[in-house]
């Protein structure tokens, strides 16, 4: 959206999605990509992929150092909170985790007087999977330097209740009948 943005990721909620969204900003140009998480794992595979990646311990704290564009990955409503205040002024915020407890600490007046603007849905990735594709045969994006465990879809079961950073099931299409 803007190259060479200030970008900030909190939280690893959706463990792939926020290591993505620095791949991502990364692959775009952004300014500085900083990535904050209580997993030291993400912390280090965020690092990789070209982000200033700290280990969070602690409360969340009132903000962050502000980003022009933040990534909230949080899943909680203090670190959605946090980021909210962790946005620059008129910049942008997004939600990645799913929020399944309502969210009550909003802070609408700071985020009004500060033009933010928040942005909550899934991606449309069917309208942007072509720039995606671009980015990947460009060599400026490469999904895989984000750890990926593939099992066969027998065990998926079994693999879905394990900790992994992005679950890949593979099924084999059945033989059409003869």
């Amino acid at each position: 959206r803007e190259p060479g943005a200030d970008v900030l990721v909190v939280g690893g909620y959706a463990a792939s999605i926020g290591l993505y969204a620095v791949a991502c900003a990364v692959a775009l140009g952004a300014g500085r990509v900083r990535y904050l998480d209580t997993d030291p794992a993400r912390v280090a595979v965020a690092g990789n992929l070209g982000a200033e990646a700290v280990v969070h311990t602690g409360d969340w704290p009132r903000r962050f150092d502000r980003a022009r564009i933040t990534v909230d990955n949080t899943g909680t409503p203090r670190g959605l909170a946090t980021v909210f205040r962790s946005t620059d002024d008129y910049g942008y915020c997004t939600s990645v985790a799913i929020h399944f407890e309502p969210v009550t600490e909003v802070p609408l007046l700071e985020m009004y007087t500060r033009g933010v603007t928040f942005h909550v849905s899934r991606t449309d990735s069917r309208r942007l999977l072509p720039q995606v594709l671009d980015l990947v045969v460009e060599r400026r994006l490469d999904p895989l330097a984000v750890p990926v465990t593939s099992v066969d879809w027998a065990d998926a079961e079994r693999a879905w209740l394990a900790p992994a950073t992005k679950l890949v099931a593979r099924r084999e299409p059945e033989a059409a009948p003869v």
